[in-house]
Protein backbone atom coordinates (compact mmCIF):
# COMPACT_ATOMS: atom_id res chain seq x y z
CA UNK A 1 0.00 0.00 0.00
CA UNK A 2 2.52 2.50 1.08
CA UNK A 3 4.89 1.16 -1.64
CA UNK A 4 2.00 1.83 -4.62
CA UNK A 5 0.83 5.07 -2.83
CA UNK A 6 5.17 6.21 -3.39
CA UNK A 7 4.89 5.09 -6.90
CA UNK A 8 1.89 7.82 -7.46
CA UNK A 9 3.99 10.19 -6.33
CA UNK A 10 6.10 10.79 -8.85
CA UNK A 11 3.62 11.15 -11.60
CA UNK A 12 1.78 13.62 -9.39
CA UNK A 13 4.66 15.74 -8.38
CA UNK A 14 5.53 15.80 -12.24
CA UNK A 15 1.82 16.87 -13.03
CA UNK A 16 1.82 19.65 -10.43
CA UNK A 17 4.99 21.34 -11.78
CA UNK A 18 3.91 20.88 -15.23
CA UNK A 19 0.28 22.77 -14.25
CA UNK A 20 2.56 25.40 -12.34
CA UNK A 21 5.02 25.99 -15.53
CA UNK A 22 1.96 25.92 -17.51
CA UNK A 23 0.39 28.49 -16.01
CA UNK A 24 3.34 30.95 -15.33
CA UNK A 25 3.69 30.88 -19.37
CA UNK A 26 -0.82 31.27 -19.59
CA UNK A 27 -0.93 34.29 -17.60
CA UNK A 28 -1.09 37.59 -20.02
CA UNK A 29 1.91 39.81 -19.89
CA UNK A 30 5.15 39.69 -20.17
CA UNK A 31 7.18 39.16 -16.76
CA UNK A 32 9.94 41.15 -18.09
CA UNK A 33 7.54 43.95 -18.92
CA UNK A 34 6.84 43.77 -15.20
CA UNK A 35 10.29 43.69 -14.16
CA UNK A 36 11.60 46.39 -15.94
CA UNK A 37 8.70 48.67 -17.15
CA UNK A 38 7.56 49.33 -20.23
CA UNK A 39 9.43 51.69 -21.05
CA UNK A 40 12.68 50.18 -20.70
CA UNK A 41 15.03 50.21 -23.53
CA UNK A 42 14.23 47.12 -25.87
CA UNK A 43 18.12 46.05 -25.18
CA UNK A 44 17.66 46.22 -21.65
CA UNK A 45 14.60 43.89 -22.33
CA UNK A 46 16.14 41.27 -24.38
CA UNK A 47 19.05 41.20 -22.23
CA UNK A 48 16.76 40.24 -18.94
CA UNK A 49 15.09 37.84 -21.16
CA UNK A 50 18.20 36.42 -21.88
CA UNK A 51 19.69 36.07 -18.46
CA UNK A 52 15.67 34.50 -17.71
CA UNK A 53 16.51 32.16 -19.92
CA UNK A 54 12.42 33.27 -22.03
CA UNK A 55 14.59 33.55 -25.18
CA UNK A 56 14.55 30.13 -25.38
CA UNK A 57 12.14 27.26 -26.63
CA UNK A 58 9.15 26.40 -24.42
CA UNK A 59 10.43 23.25 -24.13
CA UNK A 60 13.80 24.02 -23.18
CA UNK A 61 12.80 26.43 -20.54
CA UNK A 62 10.79 23.44 -19.08
CA UNK A 63 13.75 21.35 -19.01
CA UNK A 64 15.69 23.56 -17.62
CA UNK A 65 12.54 24.50 -15.17
CA UNK A 66 13.04 20.63 -14.37
CA UNK A 67 16.26 20.46 -14.11
CA UNK A 68 16.40 23.41 -11.54
CA UNK A 69 13.55 21.70 -9.27
CA UNK A 70 15.32 18.52 -8.63
CA UNK A 71 18.36 19.96 -7.81
CA UNK A 72 17.16 22.46 -5.36
CA UNK A 73 17.37 25.65 -7.10
CA UNK A 74 13.97 26.95 -7.40
CA UNK A 75 15.01 30.03 -8.64
CA UNK A 76 15.59 33.91 -7.60
CA UNK A 77 13.14 36.09 -6.10
CA UNK A 78 13.03 39.43 -7.16
CA UNK A 79 10.83 41.01 -4.48
CA UNK A 80 13.37 39.89 -2.26
CA UNK A 81 16.82 39.76 -4.07
CA UNK A 82 17.73 36.31 -2.81
CA UNK A 83 17.35 32.36 -3.33
CA UNK A 84 13.14 31.46 -3.32
CA UNK A 85 13.96 28.20 -1.31
CA UNK A 86 15.62 30.74 1.28
CA UNK A 87 12.57 32.93 1.55
CA UNK A 88 10.43 29.64 1.52
CA UNK A 89 12.31 28.64 4.53
CA UNK A 90 12.73 31.50 6.40
CA UNK A 91 9.05 31.63 6.64
CA UNK A 92 8.13 28.01 7.30
CA UNK A 93 8.15 28.45 11.21
CA UNK A 94 5.35 30.72 10.68
CA UNK A 95 3.73 28.52 8.65
CA UNK A 96 3.96 25.80 10.56
CA UNK A 97 2.54 27.82 14.09
CA UNK A 98 -0.33 29.00 11.61
CA UNK A 99 -1.37 25.98 10.34
CA UNK A 100 -1.15 24.18 14.30
CA UNK A 101 -3.47 26.77 15.90
CA UNK A 102 -5.11 26.32 12.91
CA UNK A 103 -5.59 22.68 13.35
CA UNK A 104 -6.10 22.83 17.06
CA UNK A 105 -9.21 25.17 16.51
CA UNK A 106 -10.52 23.44 13.97
CA UNK A 107 -10.84 20.16 16.30
CA UNK A 108 -12.21 22.47 19.10
CA UNK A 109 -14.67 23.39 16.88
CA UNK A 110 -15.28 19.99 14.71
CA UNK A 111 -15.02 17.64 17.47
CA UNK A 112 -17.55 18.82 19.80
CA UNK A 113 -20.48 19.71 17.03
CA UNK A 114 -19.69 16.14 15.33
CA UNK A 115 -20.28 14.32 18.46
CA UNK A 116 -23.43 16.76 19.17
CA UNK A 117 -24.84 15.87 15.03
CA UNK A 118 -23.80 12.06 15.78
CA UNK A 119 -26.29 12.26 19.32
CA UNK A 120 -28.57 14.38 17.80
CA UNK A 121 -29.15 12.21 14.31
CA UNK A 122 -31.85 13.77 12.06
CA UNK A 123 -32.86 16.73 14.29
CA UNK A 124 -32.38 20.37 14.60
CA UNK A 125 -28.84 20.53 15.70
CA UNK A 126 -27.98 17.88 13.39
CA UNK A 127 -29.12 20.22 10.68
CA UNK A 128 -27.61 23.30 11.93
CA UNK A 129 -24.05 21.38 12.83
CA UNK A 130 -24.08 20.10 8.84
CA UNK A 131 -24.98 23.72 7.61
CA UNK A 132 -22.31 24.98 9.83
CA UNK A 133 -20.02 23.06 8.37
CA UNK A 134 -20.90 23.66 4.59
CA UNK A 135 -20.16 26.94 5.21
CA UNK A 136 -16.89 26.47 7.05
CA UNK A 137 -15.83 24.75 3.93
Amino acid sequence: MLKRRLLTLIPTLFGVVTLVFAFIHLVPGDPVDVMLGETARAADKAALRAQLGLDEPLITQFANYLSGILQGDLGSSFAYHKPVAEVVFSRLPATLELAAWSLAAALLIALPLGVLAAVRRGKRADRVTLLASLIGV
